[in-house]
C-alpha cells in the first residue's frame, strides 16, 4: 500500500498539471457566475480594525481562484479584513496578456496597493498588514513591498505559485517585511510555470521556469518555503497550478500565519 501511495503522490501532480490548461480556461468562462464574487462580511470597519489581508489574483482576472483565497482566509476564523485588490482586470483573455507583459500596468498596480497599505496603516496603526497572491499577482505584491515606504511595515507575505523568475533578488522587498513571506510551490506546475514561462515569460519578463515550481535561488532568511506534499490533496491542492490557492490550504496552512491585532500587540487589543 505504501508504494502505491508513493507512486500516486507523483502521478497525481502530473496528471493536475496536464489538467492546468482546461481547467484554466473553464474558469475563465465562469467568470461572471456568482463564484468569484466575494462574500459581503469580508471588508468592514470594524474588521479593518483589526487588521487587513489583501488578496492578488493571477493574469486571468478576478475569478474563483481568487475568491476561495478570501473564502479561505475568512473560514480560518482571521478578525480582520480581507480586500481582493482586481488589478487584473479588463477585457476577457486580453487582460491576459496586458497583466503578463506590461511592466506600466503592473507597477501602476503595485503603487495602488502602496496607497492602500499606507492608507490603513495611518488610520489603523496597531493593524497589521498582510498580501496573499498567486501567480502572476505574486509579481505585484512583491513589487508593492520594493515601493512602500521604509516607514511602512508588512506583517506577512503568501505567494502561492509565484511567476517570478526564480534568481530575484527578494532582499529589498524583505527588508520592508516585519514578519515573513511564504512561497508556496509545487513539482506538478510544470505546464503554467514550465513551458507557459519558459515561452510567454515570467511577470517580471524572464523566459526560464518560475519560483512557483523550481523554488527561488537562495531565499534569503525571511523566506519560508512551503512545497507541496501527498497530505495536501486532503486540502484540495493536487500539485498543480489550477489548485496551488485552494480554499481548504489558505483555510487549515495560510491564514493561521496572518497577523491581526489580538496577536500582534497586547496594547492594541479592542
Amino acid at each position: 500500500m505504501s508504494a502505491i501511495r508513493n507512486l500516486l503522490s507523483y502521478v497525481v501532480p502530473i496528471v493536475a498539471g496536464l489538467l492546468d490548461f482546461p481547467n484554466g480556461l473553464f474558469i475563465r468562462l465562469l467568470g461572471a457566475c456568482e463564484c468569484g464574487r466575494l462574500p459581503a462580511r469580508a471588508d468592514s470597519p470594524k474588521r479593518r480594525k483589526r487588521g487587513l489581508t489583501i488578496v492578488l489574483g493571477g493574469i486571468e482576472g478576478p475569478s474563483f481562484f481568487s475568491a476561495q483565497m478570501v473564502r479561505g482566509v475568512l473560514a480560518s476564523g482571521y478578525r480582520g479584513a480581507v480586500m481582493r485588490v482586481d488589478w487584473n482586470d479588463g477585457v476577457q483573455f486580453i487582460r491576459s496578456v496586458v497583466n503578463l507583459m506590461s511592466t506600466t500596468h503592473q507597477d501602476r498596480w503595485a503603487r495602488r496597493v502602496v496607497d492602500i497599505v499606507t492608507a490603513h496603516q495611518a488610520e489603523h496603526p496597531c493593524a497589521p498588514i498582510s498580501i496573499v497572491a498567486q501567480s502572476g499577482g505574486c509579481w505585484i505584491a512583491v513589487r508593492a513591498l520594493e515601493l512602500v515606504p521604509t516607514s511602512t511595515r508588512i506583517s506577512t507575505v503568501v505567494l502561492h505559485a509565484a511567476a517570478i523568475s526564480p534568481e530575484y533578488d527578494l532582499r529589498p522587498a524583505l527588508a520592508k517585511l516585519s514578519h515573513a513571506l511564504i512561497s508556496v510551490e509545487a513539482f506538478g506546475d510544470f505546464v503554467i510555470l514550465g513551458l507557459g514561462t519558459l515561452l510567454f515569460g515570467t511577470a517580471n519578463r524572464r523566459h526560464r521556469p518560475a519560483a512557483g515550481l523550481v523554488g527561488f535561488r537562495n531565499p534569503p532568511d525571511k523566506v519560508v518555503t512551503m512545497r507541496w506534499r501527498p497530505s495536501w490533496l486532503a486540502h484540495g491542492h493536487f500539485g498543480n497550478h489550477t489548485s496551488s490557492a485552494s480554499f481548504a490550504l489558505v483555510r487549515d496552512f495560510i491564514a493561521p500565519a496572518l497577523l491581526t491585532r489580538r496577536t500582534k500587540n497586547a496594547a492594541c487589543q479592542d
